[in-house]
């Protein structure tokens, strides 16, 4: 006689238990984050990448457009920073006369050789009269913070045509930056390395630029995972 095994019904089949479907899950999880982080990473180089790409072209834009504008200037100012262009003060109507008093007077807050500000002032004289000043252009840092030094922000430009041409001072020339986003934007990013800033005079006669331009490094965490570079470069104007 021959015996016959029929299959099991459905019904006899074993499940999976509870620890094993655990397990599993675990394992699952396990290889989930695993291949998140890889990700990350991945996209945390790739972000990096970015930023040097970017600094790096910030840093010939800048070094560039500053060599040609500052080459064909006739001399410069530097200021403390775009809020401190100029500042009153109280003097005498007639300095002969101290009895007739005091009125207020525009004073002049450009710094000295070895001294930094966060505002270049060049300046270009008028073609045909050399006492005249024909056109200004201004590059100035305009941090987040301005009241501290070591806050990052953006560095624009401001170019300013003097039509007629004046024999005033430069100081007297510059007008109020009362808000710093109406002007182009030349640097994203930056932090001033002369003494918290970016102009350094020296001696008069030629500016050092010293800064650092910084981009988002990372995805995640920029704060730490910045990508930056610093820059020094001199220019001197023709005079």
């Amino acid at each position: 006689m021959i015996a016959r095994f029929l299959p099991r019904s459905p019904r006899t089949r074993r499940a999976f238990t509870l620890v094993e479907m655990l397990i599993a899950t675990s394992v699952m999880a396990l290889v989930s984050v695993g291949i998140l982080r890889v990700f990350v990473q991945a996209l945390n180089v790739y972000y990096y990448d970015t930023g040097k790409i970017l600094v790096n072209k910030d840093i010939r834009k800048f070094t560039s457009e500053m060599t040609e504008n500052a080459t064909y200037a006739n001399y410069f100012r530097i200021f403390p920073s775009y809020t401190n262009l100029t500042r009153t003060v109280n003097t005498y109507v007639n300095p002969a006369d101290p009895d007739q008093g005091f009125t207020e007077a525009i004073a002049d807050t450009s710094v000295n050789d070895g001294l930094s500000g966060d505002c270049l002032v060049l300046v270009y004289k008028d073609a045909t009269d050399d006492r005249k000043i024909a056109r200004l252009i201004a590059y100035f840092r305009a941090p987040t913070n301005p009241s501290d030094p070591t806050s990052t922000g953006p560095v624009r430009r401001m170019d300013l045509p003097i039509t007629p041409s004046s024999t005033l001072p430069v100081y007297q020339l510059i007008p109020t930056v009362s808000n710093p986003a109406v002007y182009p934007e030349v640097v994203e990013l930056s932090r001033g390395l002369a003494n918290g800033k970016l102009f350094y005079n020296f001696y008069d006669k030629s500016i050092i630029v010293k800064g650092e331009i910084i981009h988002r490094g990372g995805m995640i965490n920029s704060r730490n995972a910045s990508a930056t570079n610093t820059y020094n470069f001199t220019v001197s104007p023709r005079g």
